[in-house]
């Protein structure tokens, strides 16, 4: 990729943001809870930037595509504060939170002016980061339908804003995130052995199918699952075996659909027991199973940490696979931690794991 012809340094870029993101006086991290000292790598909020973007295309967030879905007009604007924010996390020992910005995203808007709110989000992003060391870390946003702006965007939040990994949406429009077109960008986050946190949002063909039922009950859960099986099956994450996939709410459908995604092999998903996938004959772009590669990636807790989703996932996928994620603001860290406590899936160390030991595996500049 070419390089940028002028690269600030991060203390450059964070000393001349400018007034529009002063931060309040809050906690210091040395305040925070020390135990669980948990990361939240699902954790949302709200750029002045991305405000008004919203604002100028009419969208309203939180809930997908399109003003009011899933919550009123500025639903995205009024949910999220810093002060709050930091009080939830001290509530319950969270230590970092890995920010990344809630749907709608970026579907709409002139390409130039999505790569100036991409990139003033992330440099928001380092700002938080900056000024309350060790709270927070960011998945930085990348407008993926334009590739040059994206491999671009990329590049200035690894390497000038030191961001944790990329943040993308599970379709963008017609396009899943295992479709060709992406591969450039998966290239370059290949060679650097990125993290790619990827959040649901619904397709355009399946926005508002069945009445009375906001698309946020159906679909989000489905295109997780879409996207995953996009990655999958057309060979994604077998050519680009380092990038770092974590999917969200705990996979979506994904453990429940087990038995087609292993369609024309014959695996022991729980040992001892044989499970035949639909079908005889094995995808031709997953040399290892897609078993194998499920296993591979990350799915964190948000909205899922209730017995049924999280007894379904560990019974897929390994323990040290699963993230710590709250959804925060449209989920608490009280409301998360509680239903991992409650729902007796776990033991003792398990919950240490998934509480913060997972994360430090891919985020180890937490680990101190």
């Amino acid at each position: 990729m070419n390089r940028l012809n002028c690269c600030p340094t991060r203390r450059s870029v964070l000393a001349t943001l400018g007034a529009g993101v002063l931060l309040p006086a809050v906690r210091s991290a040395a305040q925070s809870g020390a135990n669980p000292r948990r990361i939240d790598v699902h954790h949302h909020f709200t750029p002045p930037a991305y405000v008004e973007f919203l604002k100028a295309h009419n969208q309203g967030g939180g809930g997908g595509r399109g003003g009011g879905r899933g919550g009123a007009l500025g639903s995205a604007y009024a949910g999220w504060t810093l002060a709050e924010d930091l009080d939830d996390m001290d509530k319950t020992g969270t230590a970092t939170a890995i920010l990344s910005i809630t749907t709608p995203g970026f579907w709409f808007g002139e390409v130039n002016e999505v790569r100036k709110v991409a990139r003033e989000c992330n440099e928001y992003a380092a700002k938080l980061s900056a000024d309350h060391a060790g709270r927070f870390g960011s998945f930085a946003t990348l407008p993926l339908t334009d590739t040059q702006g994206s491999l671009k965007e990329l590049e200035y939040a690894l390497d000038t804003l030191k961001a944790d990994g990329i943040a993308l949406y599970s379709n963008y429009g017609d396009k899943w995130l295992g479709d060709s077109a992406f591969a450039p960008v998966y290239e370059e986050l290949n060679r650097r052995k990125a993290i790619v946190y990827v959040h649901p949002i619904e397709g355009n063909c399946c926005r508002n199918i069945v009445k009375d039922v906001a698309d946020t009950v159906v679909e989000y859960g489905a295109d997780t699952t879409r996207t995953i099986a996009s990655v999958i099956f057309s060979g994604t994450s077998t050519r680009f075996p380092d990038i770092t996939w974590i999917f969200s709410h705990g996979g979506g459908m994904m453990p429940f659909v087990i038995e087609r995604f292993v369609s024309g092999t014959v695996v022991e998903i729980v040992p001892g027991i044989t499970t035949k996938g639909q079908g005889n004959i094995p995808p031709k772009n997953v040399p290892k199973g897609a078993l194998y590669e499920l296993r591979k990636m990350y799915y964190d807790t948000a909205q899922a940490t209730n017995p049924v989703a999280m007894g379904a996932l560990r019974q897929v996928v390994p323990v040290s696979q699963i993230l710590y994620g709250t959804d925060y603001w449209y989920r608490s860290a009280v409301e998360t931690s509680k239903g991992l406590l409650t729902n007796k899936v776990f033991t003792t160390a398990e919950l240490q794991a998934i509480d913060r030991g997972n994360a430090i595996r891919i985020l180890p500049r937490y680990r101190g």
